[in-house]
């Protein structure tokens, strides 16, 4: 019932607000009513909703502009949208008088429960981890300044190197000067004295690593093409099938297992029936990128070059859900809220139960680790209130992380990452003389105290006290963020198709608006 409630007062909100942040302030909530049980802790709960309510949804309305919002359904190849949401200045009426009354309501239980409290002896419950949030907060990359359909054949991988050692946490201190900006060592002038990161052949450092970890997450950003070109050389590379067994990405329905079991095998299976795997994942707008069809057929040509030795399997990740079946947000609903579940249990019990090694591919946002920490700055920043300095003895790994941890799992996290200084469009010049692609390890150097956010979203995404070493332990380096691009579904296959009318029919699902409001 409480959430239901605080569902209804998050309607009170612009639609902008809701589609950028709306899931996780929802998540935060569930977060803190699961670990501030009993009495006064429940109290204290609302009283800070109700506080919050009451201040930011005014900034809101001051702040918005008649805006389009949030990505667009699809891109086409000339980056212009096909689908697109727009928002009017004012909340609805009728969200407004049902959200009034939401209020009265909760204001008078508040009001009950304090005359009540002096006879009420709360119980005491021990707290629980949290859960992150999911990915698809509005600063989370949707990358590059271009598109692109190009199907990346690569070369052979040179030499490996080991990159040596996991990432140290950076003790640096940081003070919060206004919303979102931070004095930091990773703000200031480079020093002589800074050490110098090292980077490695991509490839043969990744390869590498599996001598001495069971598993390599890797923290992706979606659809981008020189990312999956690289990717797609590596699972052909000499020495890859060799090492690892399992590859588990997020963008694979578990429904279509058996049928991307056959397909990577070598099997004759038509590709209009394998591509549903990575295009009926739940839980994505906008379409999905070729970018997973080239990733996917890689791993087969893989296997057929290695025909009769070891062969690797690709699992898939994402919740089994049928979305001939799933027709309201209610039907999505369960199939969301257990996507990082799902993809851990796939992990422990195809890899882990196995002694398997295996590669992790999945959005950042679910592996970089005090992931749920930068969503409560980027909430207090949008709502234009103080982010405090960071609690560096309360970060650790995310949901997924820890889990594997717990299963016994030895895992090392690489995230994605471009040159970027900040969120103003600033390069960094230290990437310049860099090899691409590049894997350089997070540990004790000037690359490893860098902000992370705007890092690893091509400056996108606002500044937050957390570094790249607290959230990863080595970067991977394709390409100057200028020169990064996009892989989309051609027009052609969504103007007008029945496939472009699914996208859009999911789009309404995924950010519970009615189809209409798709124009």
């Amino acid at each position: 019932m409480s959430e239901k409630i605080y569902r209804w007062l998050l309607r009170l909100y612009p639609s902008r607000f809701r589609a950028s942040y709306g899931e996780d302030a929802l998540q935060l909530f569930r977060d803190r009513s699961r670990d501030e049980r009993g009495f006064l802790s429940g109290l204290r709960l609302w009283l800070d909703l109700l506080a919050d309510l009451t201040v930011s949804i005014p900034a809101e309305y001051h702040h918005q502009r008649l805006a389009i919002i949030g990505r667009s359904v699809q891109p086409d190849f000339s980056g212009r949208p096909l689908f697109q949401l727009l928002e009017s200045e004012s909340p609805r009426p009728g969200a407004l008088l049902s959200a009034a009354l939401l209020l009265l309501v909760a204001v008078g239980s508040v009001s009950l429960a304090m005359n009540l409290r002096g006879s009420y002896q709360p119980s005491s419950f021990a707290a629980t981890p949290q859960h992150p949030s999911d990915e698809n907060s509005s600063t989370l990359w949707h990358p590059a300044r271009q598109t692109a359909d190009a199907k990346g054949e690569v070369a052979a991988p040179e030499e490996p190197n080991i990159i040596a050692g996991n990432a140290k946490r950076d003790a640096g201190k940081y003070s919060a000067v206004l919303p979102g900006r931070f004095t930091s060592p990773a703000n200031s002038a480079p020093q002589a004295q800074d050490p110098q990161p090292k980077p490695h052949d991509a490839t043969s450092a990744m390869i590498q690593l599996f001598q001495t970890h069971n598993i390599v997450m890797f923290g992706e950003v979606h659809g981008n093409k020189q990312e999956y070109e690289w990717l797609c050389k590596l699972v052909k590379a000499p020495g890859f099938a060799d090492r690892v067994d399992d590859i588990v990405v997020e963008h694979g329905n578990s429904l279509y297992q058996a049928t991307v079991d056959r397909y990577v095998a070598g099997e004759n299976v038509p590709f209009d029936q394998v591509q549903k795997a990575w295009r009926n994942m739940i839980a994505s707008v906008p379409a999905v990128s070729p970018a997973y069809g080239w990733f996917y057929r890689a791993v087969r040509e893989a296997n057929l070059r290695h025909r009769g030795r070891h062969q690797i399997r690709l699992l898939m990740g994402s919740p089994p859900g049928d979305w001939e079946k799933i027709k309201t947000p209610q039907d999505l609903a369960p199939y969301e809220a257990e996507r990082e579940q799902w993809y851990a249990q796939v992990v422990k019990d195809n890899v882990l139960t196995k002694h398997h090694r295996a590669l992790l591919i999945m959005g950042a946002g679910h592996f970089l680790r005090g992931h749920s920490q930068v969503l409560q700055d980027e909430l207090l920043f949008q709502q234009h209130r103080p982010v405090p300095p960071l609690n560096r003895a309360q970060l650790g790994p995310d949901y997924i992380e820890r889990t594997l941890r717990n299963a016994g799992a030895n895992p090392y996290l690489i995230v994605f990452g471009t040159n970027v200084a900040d969120n103003q469009g600033d390069a960094d010049e230290r990437f310049a003389s860099w090899p691409t692609p590049a894997i350089a390890s997070l540990s004790g150097n000037w690359l490893g105290r860098l902000p992370a956010q705007p890092v690893t979203t091509c400056g996108r995404a606002l500044q937050t006290p957390l570094t790249l070493a607290d959230e990863a332990d080595a970067m991977l380096y394709v390409a100057p963020c200028a020169d990064l691009t996009d892989v989309n579904v051609p027009r052609s296959e969504l103007d007008g198709t029945p496939y472009g009318k699914e996208v859009a029919r999911r789009a309404a699902l995924i950010l519970a608006l009615p189809p209409q409001r798709l124009q």
